[in-house]
C-alpha cells in the first residue's frame, strides 16, 4: 500500500512542476508511439493449508491467465507428475453466461465442473462455436503430494474460461491467403493468446497453411512442409524477423506470394509495421509479380425492384430502364446484380433467368422523368439454369451464377452465358431445404443456409477454381453459427462475416466464420437483406414494400413499392 501511495505522491508532484504551454510556435516531436504490450494478469499460487475445492478453483483461474503469462503459476496446483503430463496448449474450452454447476465425490477426491460449452478454440487458433445445449464435463481429481498438500493429481489436457476471460486475453488473427487468381487475399480467422508470443503463433499457423476445409480453394506461397526455422519470431523497433526452414521456400512467384501473405497477416499486429522474411539468412524476395489486394467491393449502386421495373439507386437516385424495356415477370423473385451492375438473374417458374436489361440501348432514365412501361411488356430475359424450384441465385467475380434446388438432390449449379453449365458435388446436402447460397467477394468461399427437419444450418464451402475462375469443385463444409435460428436468407457482409435474416419478425445475427455470432437488429417482416461493405450498409425490404437502410441502431424508410433489392453479388 505504501509502494501505491508513493507512486500517487509522484504523479501529483510531477504535475505540480510541469504545465502546459500557452504561448509560442508548435514543433513536430521526433519520438515514435510506442505500442503498448499485453497486460498479463497477476496469478497467485496455492495457499498454506488450502481445501481440495481452492485448489480447484485457483488452478481454473490461474490456468486461464496462464494463457498469456505462462502456465508456471498454474502448476503449482498439480502434483509434479501431474505438472509434467498436463498439456494446457491443447485446446481452450470456452463457456458462456449460463450456470457452472460443480460436484466433488468425497470418497473418489473427484471434483466435477458441468460446463455450458460456447466454443473450443483448437492448439492452431481454430475456433469452432457450439450449439445451445452442449455442455462438458471437467473432472479434477485431487489428492495429496509428497508434503501432504492438497494438489490435482490427474486431469485433461487444455484450459477452460469465461467468454468474456477469453476475449480480453485472445485476439483475433486473420491469416491471408490468395484466390485462385494469385492476387486477390483471401483471410481465415484464428484466435491466438495476447502475449508476447502471438508474432510466433501467428507466422507458424501461416507457414503451415490454411484449414482443411479452406484449402481447395486458395493458394499460399510456402510449400509443403514448410515451417520456422527458429520458433520465435523477434519484433525489433516495428520490424518481425521471420527466419523459415530450409526448403521452406519456392519459386520466385511463390516466394512472392509469401513475403506478401506474412507482411498482410503480422501487419495486423500492433507492435508489428514491417517484417523481413528469411531462409538461411537470405531474404525470400520473390520477383514482386505478386501484391495481395482487397477484394473488389459491389458497386455503390443496388438494384432495385420497384414498381415491377429493374432500377439501380444509388442513396438519392433511383435509375429506371426505359419504357421500351417492359416490367418483371409476374411471380418473378430472389434479384441478384452482377459486379459488372448491368447482368441480372432471378427466380422465375423454378428456373434461374437472366437478363442484361439495365444495359439496354439509351441508358437508364431517372424515375421522375420516366415514361410509364408498355402494357404486357417483359423484359427481355434467357433460361440460365432451368429447375423445379431453384433458390435465389448469386453472381461471383467472375460472372458466375450459382443455385440449387430448394429441395436439394446433393447438387449445386454455377452456369454462365456462353460456358457449360458446372454440376459440383455436394451430397451432405442432399435430403434437405436449401435456403439461401451466396459466393462471397473474393470468389473462394460460399454461404449455404439449409434446413434438416426443424434444424436449421448454416455453413461455408470453399470453391476450386481454374486459374480462369472456371468452378471446378466444393470442398467440405464448414458449420458455423451453430445457434442461428430458423432464417430464410444470408449475405456477406464483409470479408468474414455474414448476416442472416431470421424467418420471424424480420431478426438479424452477425455470424463470423471462425469467430462469434450475435443478434444485432430486428426489422419486422422483413423479407430480404442485402449490404455493401458492414452492417452500416444494410438495407432491406418489409412484405409490404418498404426499403429501409440501417441507421446506428435502427433503420430509416427510403423507398416505398420495392419488390427486392440487391448490392452486387
Amino acid at each position: 500500500m505504501r509502494h501505491k501511495i508513493a507512486v500517487v505522491a509522484g504523479c501529483l508532484a510531477l504535475a505540480a512542476c510541469t504545465s502546459i504551454p500557452t504561448s509560442g510556435t508548435v514543433n513536430a516531436g521526433d519520438t515514435d508511439v510506442v505500442q503498448p504490450g499485453p497486460i498479463s494478469p497477476i496469478l497467485q499460487g496455492p495457499s498454506p493449508n488450502a481445501t481440495p475445492r481452492s485448489i480447484v478453483q485457483g488452478f481454473l483461474t490461474a490456468s486461464a491467465g496462464g494463457a498469456v503469462s505462462g502456465f508456471d503459476v498454474a502448476r503449482e496446483f498439480l502434483t509434479g507428475p501431474a505438472a509434467i503430463e498436463w498439456d494446457p496448449l491443447a485446446n481452450v474450452t470456452i463457456f458462456d453466461s449460463r450456470q457452472v454447476v460443480p460436484s466433488y465425490n468425497e470418497d473418489s477426491g473427484i471434483f466435477t465442473y458441468s460446463v455450458p460449452v460456447a466454443a473450443v478454440v483448437d492448439p492452431s487458433g481454430v475456433m469452432v462455436t457450439a450449439s445451445v445445449d452442449v455442455r462438458r464435463d471437467l473432472q479434477f481429481q485431487v489428492g495429496t503430494d509428497e508434503f501432504g498438500r492438497y494438489r490435482i493429481t490427474q486431469l485433461d489436457d487444455g484450459i477452460v474460461m469465461s467468454a468474456a476471460v477469453f476475449d480480453r486475453l485472445f485476439r483475433p488473427v486473420n491469416l491471408y491467403f490468395a484466390a485462385t487468381d494469385g492476387t486477390t487475399e483471401v483471410p481465415e480467422v484464428r484466435w491466438f493468446a495476447d502475449n508476447d508470443q502471438i508474432a510466433t503463433a501467428t507466422a507458424r499457423e501461416l507457414v503451415e497453411g490454411p484449414s482443411a476445409w479452406l484449402a481447395e480453394g486458395v493458394l499460399t506461397g510456402f510449400p509443403p512442409g514448410s515451417a520456422l526455422g527458429v520458433d520465435a519470431v523477434v519484433v525489433t523497433d516495428g520490424v518481425a524477423q521471420v527466419v523459415l526452414a530450409l526448403g521452406s521456400a519456392g519459386d520466385p512467384t511463390q516466394r512472392s506470394l509469401a513475403q506478401q501473405q506474412m507482411l498482410r497477416t503480422l501487419t495486423q499486429l500492433p507492435a508489428v509495421q514491417d517484417v523481413v522474411t528469411t531462409v538461411g539468412s537470405v531474404p525470400i524476395g520473390g520477383d514482386d509479380s505478386i501484391t495481395l489486394e482487397a477484394p473488389a467491393l459491389p458497386g455503390e449502386r443496388a438494384l432495385v425492384v420497384i414498381e415491377d421495373r429493374l432500377a439501380l439507386w444509388d442513396g438519392e437516385t433511383i435509375w429506371v430502364t426505359p419504357a421500351d424495356v417492359g416490367v418483371v415477370p409476374a411471380g418473378s423473385g430472389g434479384f441478384a446484380l452482377g459486379f459488372d451492375a448491368t447482368t441480372t438473374a432471378f427466380q422465375w417458374k423454378g428456373s434461374v433467368h437472366i437478363s442484361t436489361a439495365l444495359a439496354a440501348q439509351g441508358g437508364l432514365v431517372a424515375a421522375d422523368e420516366a415514361q410509364p412501361p408498355a402494357a404486357g411488356a417483359l423484359i427481355p430475359s434467357t433460361e440460365l439454369i432451368p429447375g423445379t424450384a431453384m433458390v435465389a441465385p448469386s453472381f461471383d467475380v467472375y460472372g458466375w451464377v450459382w443455385s440449387g434446388e430448394a429441395a436439394s438432390q446433393g447438387v449445386l449449379v454455377a452456369a454462365k452465358p456462353g460456358q457449360n453449365a458446372m454440376e459440383l458435388d455436394a451430397s451432405w446436402l442432399a435430403g434437405t431445404s436449401i435456403q439461401s447460397v451466396a459466393v462471397s467477394r473474393d470468389g473462394a468461399r460460399m454461404a449455404i443456409l439449409s434446413r434438416s427437419g426443424m434444424e436449421q444450418a448454416l455453413e461455408v464451402v470453399s470453391i476450386a477454381r481454374d486459374r480462369d475462375g472456371r468452378p471446378l469443385a466444393l470442398g467440405d463444409p464448414l458449420a458455423f453459427a451453430t445457434t442461428v435460428r430458423p432464417s430464410i436468407d444470408v449475405e456477406w457482409v464483409d470479408d468474414t462475416s455474414v448476416v442472416v435474416l431470421g424467418a420471424e419478425s424480420g431478426e438479424m445475427s452477425l455470424a463470423e466464420i471462425g469467430g462469434w455470432s450475435a443478434d444485432f437488429t430486428t426489422y419486422t417482416q422483413a423479407v430480404s437483406v442485402t449490404a455493401r461493405n458492414g452492417i452500416r450498409s444494410l438495407l432491406a425490404v418489409s412484405a409490404d414494400g418498404e426499403l429501409v437502410a440501417r441507421s446506428g441502431n435502427g433503420w430509416n424508410p427510403q423507398l416505398s413499392g420495392v419488390r427486392d433489392v440487391a448490392y452486387a453479388g
